[in-house]
């Protein structure tokens, strides 16, 4: 069962920065990066500039199609992290909604790990995304391309959800020396409305980790991180569950 009480109260703490990736079950295989795919961003609101959270790369390029492995695909390569930076979680006097984010929001630059400058093209509007609000839904986008993210990993998204009891990583900086890193934690709790775990080290800390990627053993995303809180002993981080997050990006527009 969800920690209702603990969701309902937990503060969401603002979005900030890795092991190598496990590899997948066939050994021939490697899992991509997830630090490779991670980055701080800067935007410009208004023209005010503020830097808040973390984001990753996402590809949405649909897979080649079985019958005609050689058609072409319309790349879809997005940037991808919380909505609730665009409000007084980030700094700003008041939450900017996911229809206005275009009129206001430009993603100015995404600090790799190892430096790199990504950028995106456009600002996108995600129907149905809500800041911190069960059932989860706080995701903002922004529409990049090969040039935009050069030399980024980029993830894509899980067929299938975590189980309870799974392991899976959040991938930023939670420590003293501003890395990002793969962190390791236990699912708790999935479902529609939220996905839940437990962190193994109690002592991260999740300021500027809003947006992250949560991933599983094979590199692949398994939700959005929005914060965390401790509850009953246990440092316990919220995100985005699959299902929502697939479908909100999606619909980005």
């Amino acid at each position: 069962m969800v920690r209702h009480a603990f969701a309902a109260g937990l503060a969401v703490l603002l979005a900030g920065q890795g092991a190598v990736a496990c590899a997948q079950s066939d050994a021939s295989v490697v899992a991509p990066d997830p630090v490779a795919a991670t980055c701080r961003p800067q935007f410009a609101v208004d023209g005010q500039a503020i830097a808040a959270g973390t984001a990753f790369v996402l590809d949405l390029t649909p897979p080649p199609r079985p019958d005609n492995p050689l058609a072409p695909r319309a790349e879809q390569v997005m940037l991808v992290t919380a909505l609730h930076l665009f409000g007084p979680n980030g700094g700003l006097p008041a939450q900017i909604l996911s229809a206005d984010l275009p009129q206001h929001v430009g993603l100015t630059t995404c600090r790799g790990a190892q430096g790199q400058a990504w950028t995106a093209r456009r600002t996108l509007a995600i129907a149905g995304a809500v800041p911190m609000a069960m059932p989860f839904r706080d995701v903002a986008g922004f529409a990049t391309d090969a040039v935009g993210v050069a030399g980024a990993e980029r993830l894509r998204l899980a067929d299938r959800p975590p189980a309870v009891g799974d392991d899976v990583w959040v991938v930023a900086a939670m420590t003293a020396d501003g890395r990002v890193r793969r962190h390791a934690a236990r699912v708790i709790y999935v479902g529609d409305n939220a996905l839940q775990y437990v962190f193994v080290d109690a002592t991260l800390q999740l300021r500027a980790s809003s947006g992250a990627a949560v991933v599983n053993a094979a590199g692949q995303v398994v939700g959005l991180h929005l914060g965390g809180g401790v509850d009953r002993g246990d440092l316990v981080g919220m995100a985005v569950p699959p299902s929502r997050l697939r479908a909100l990006v999606e619909a980005a527009q």
